[in-house]
């Protein structure tokens, strides 16, 4: 190999071993894809918004959800809990569904939900994240207020918004599941 070959090649080791030292890989083997962190759940925040000229409450668990709701003039108002963003063991669906004589969002958990939904005109919308069926380590409950008035739906985990729909007269109906709160 001639002298000119060797130089590149040993510069050319070089500048990759300062690569990788720049990107905190000094001595490490690159190797497939790593999956220590693979099981490690994914939470996406559950936020209420509100929207004054429909008097409509709004839980969102995602991202479309959310540009969903700043498309539809929703003001943010607090962050609930969290959702897991796939199926972890224990959680279920919490589902979105739509009235548009109500101008209501509906997000559920149980079946009881699902079917009253659908028996009160609602469309479904999707799946906004996941919950836990039963109460888990550092999660709180997800629970269903009803207002007739306004004909609106708010779920609430944060005491804030449970004091909230309280004094603005709705109705506790259930509980939806647990949501991870931190």
């Amino acid at each position: 190999m001639s002298e000119n070959a060797r130089f590149r090649r040993q510069r050319g080791k070089g500048w990759v071993a300062a690569l990788l030292a720049a990107a905190g890989f000094a001595g490490a083997i690159i190797a497939a894809t790593p999956t220590a962190h693979a099981d490690v759940p994914v939470l996406y925040p559950l936020y209420t918004w509100w929207n004054p000229d429909r008097g409509d409450n709004f839980t969102t668990g995602n991202l479309n959800d959310e540009n969903s709701a700043v498309a539809a003039a929703y003001l943010p108002i607090r962050k609930e809990a969290f959702v897991y963003e796939t199926q972890q063991p224990g959680t279920v669906p919490l589902h979105l569904f739509w009235n548009n004589a109500r101008q209501d969002n509906f997000s559920t958990a149980t079946p009881v939900g699902i079917d009253s939904a659908y028996s009160a005109g609602y469309t479904y919308i999707g799946v906004q994240g996941y919950v836990h069926t039963a109460q888990a380590p550092g999660t709180r409950p997800l629970y269903l207020f009803w207002s007739e008035a306004r004909q609106d739906n708010v779920l609430a985990v944060d005491q804030t918004t449970i004091d909230s729909a309280y004094s603005a007269g709705y109705v506790l109906i259930r509980t939806e599941g647990y949501a991870p709160y931190a």
